[in-house]
Formats: C-alpha cells, sequence, structure tokens
C-alpha cells in the first residue's frame, strides 16, 4: 500500500507555531489521512524532539558543492570560499576526506535514531557561480561516478533493511533524463537496498519549455516511460509542482555582484518552487509511476501554510 507523507524538519519556529496554535504533527497526519513525515535531519546529532512514531522516511543532509572537496582541487576549492574558516564551517570542520566521510557517517546515525524505513540521498553538484552561469565544471558521469565513491565509502554504516533513496536534480548528476546515466550510476553502487526518489519538481526544472501542470505531467510520464525497467527503481515521489521555466529562460547568465547567501536561495527557489499540484496532473504522475512513497514536499513559513497546501495538492493526487 503507498503511504502518503509530508515533509518536516524540527525548527524551532515550526515547534513553536504548533505550540502557539495548541496542535501537534500527529494532528496533521490525522486531519488528511496521511500516513507520517518525511523528516529532514541535517545536524550530526540525534534531533532534539524525536517524531520517531510519525517518521516514516528521512531526509539526510546535503552539499550542493562538494566535488572539488572530494577530487582535492586545492586551488578550485579555494576560490569557493572566502576564508578557511568559511570553508571548514560549511563541510563540517572536515580537512579531508576521511574526515567528511566521518561527518556523513555522523549524519546518517543521527537519521538512524528516528527509526526510518528509507534514506534519501541527493546525487548532483553545483558550485554558488554556477547555478547562475549554467556553465558547469564536471558533467553528469564525473558527478555520478564521484557520488557512487562517496556513497559506498559509507554504506556499511546504513541497516540492510533501511532502503536508501537516490533523488534527481537539474544540476548535474541524477537528472533522469538519460537511461544510460541512471544504469551507469546504480551499476556502480555496492548495495542492494537501494532505489530512486524521484522528485517531480527537480524533473521539470529539466524542461524550461513546460508552460502548465498538464505538460509537465505529461513530460515527467514520458521521461519514465523512456526508462524502461529501470524506472522500476522508482520507490518514492517528492510531489510538487516546479514551472520556472520562464524564470530560467530570463535570467542573467552571470555572477551577481555581492553574491551572498540570500540572493542564493531567492535564486534558487525561483527555479525550484516547491508549489502544490493544483489540477489531476499530480494524479497522471503518480498513476504512471506508483510509488511505495509519496511525499507531499513544500516549502513554508508555517504551519497554516503547509496545511493550505497540502489540502489543494492532496484534492489533486487522490
Amino acid at each position: 500500500m503507498t503511504k502518503h507523507l509530508f515533509n518536516y524538519c524540527t525548527i524551532d519556529w515550526y515547534e513553536n507555531d504548533m505550540i502557539a496554535k495548541g496542535t501537534t504533527l500527529r494532528d496533521f497526519t490525522k486531519e488528511f489521512q496521511l500516513d507520517g513525515i518525511e523528516q529532514f535531519i541535517y545536524t550530526m546529532e540525534r534531533p532534539g524532539k524525536s517524531y520517531k512514531d510519525l517518521t516514516t522516511g528521512v531526509h539526510l543532509n546535503y552539499w550542493p558543492y562538494w566535488m572539488d572537496f572530494w577530487l582535492k582541487k586545492a586551488k578550485r576549492l579555494k576560490q569557493q570560499f572566502r576564508n578557511v574558516i568559511e570553508r571548514n564551517q560549511y563541510f563540517r570542520d572536515a580537512l579531508s576526506r576521511e574526515e567528511w566521510l566521518s561527518v556523513i557517517r555522523r549524519n546518517i546515525g543521527a537519521a538512524l535514531t528516528e527509526s526510518p524505513e528509507y534514506m534519501v540521498w541527493h546525487v548532483a553538484e553545483a558550485n554558488n557561480e554556477e547555478i547562475f552561469t549554467w556553465e558547469f565544471n564536471y558533467s553528469d558521469r564525473e558527478v555520478l561516478l564521484a557520488s557512487a565513491d562517496v556513497f559506498n565509502s559509507i554504506a556499511d554504516e546504513i541497516p540492510e533493511n533501511v532502503t536508501v533513496l537516490f533523488e534527481n536534480l537539474w544540476w548535474p548528476g541524477l537528472r533522469l533524463t538519460d537511461v544510460r546515466n541512471v544504469k551507469y550510476f546504480f551499476e556502480r553502487i555496492k548495495r542492494k537496498n537501494v532505489g530512486i526518489m524521484l522528485d517531480t519538481g527537480h524533473l521539470m526544472n529539466t524542461n524550461p519549455r513546460l508552460k502548465n501542470e498538464a505538460e509537465a505531467a505529461d513530460y515527467v510520464c514520458r521521461v519514465i516511460e523512456k526508462l524502461g525497467t529501470t524506472a522500476e527503481l522508482i520507490k518514492g515521489v517528492h510531489l510538487s509542482c516546479s514551472l520556472s521555466g520562464q524564470y530560467q529562460r530570463s535570467f542573467t547568465r552571470c555572477v551577481p555582484a555581492n553574491l551572498d547567501n540570500a540572493l542564493i536561495w531567492q535564486h534558487v527557489a525561483s527555479i525550484d518552487q516547491h508549489t502544490p499540484f493544483t489540477t489531476k496532473a499530480a494524479k497522471q504522475i503518480l498513476d504512471c509511476i506508483k510509488p511505495e512513497y509519496i511525499v507531499h514536499e513544500f516549502t513554508y513559513d508555517n504551519m497554516d501554510e503547509l496545511r493550505a497546501k497540502l489540502s489543494v495538492q492532496l484534492e489533486n493526487s487522490r
């Protein structure tokens, strides 16, 4: 039976918002007849508040930029950070491959305290300049090979009964738009209990010509059809809509002056919109995948906003 979930992270303003409104996550699951949550765990220690009873899946921490560190490209690495302190903060004080792998292991350990059925692992690479210029230093194959090396180095940290689902993005890596690359990646993964977490918004971001939800659903289903038997690896779906083609076609392909985290976040959020589907295109996508897990994945500032987005998308996905 398919499990319907929503994304959640135990951060103070969500927790305080629920306390102020006299509600709980359990109330949310009951209100919308959901099976639980996919919990984003970005810390190296167990979450401050446990939701083990509601957690079906966990989303591990993700470093968008990491290839230069992994491949020991010291000159390129130095260009991406203003100083050593900033670099060390980004990689959680890791100064070498082995230390970074230890950081990843600690993140996995923290996630396992919530007893998940599955874990989500991003497969992509892009630095803060490339996401604006669209001129990427590494190819899909290079990112896939290095990602497999990183994962294989820590795979023994994950119990065999926990499924690892690799997520697609629109940057170099696992885009899902070329079945040869998907096969290339999974042929190098030295673990049996693995699959794909297909993010619909991320896949839509690979086609800036999409104008509406109907075109998006047709596109997603065509990509899945082209995967052939490899599509059987799709165990879960991050369900949200992202029709950002107009923005993608219009933004200037250069690094902004005075680049900071706020500009980066604004740019990424303009591409990867995480809005709810408002038509039955959502159900069309789910019908052609038939996943085990459906995660209604949105960005939201408070629980009322989450409630509104869930209401709209659930109406169009069931």
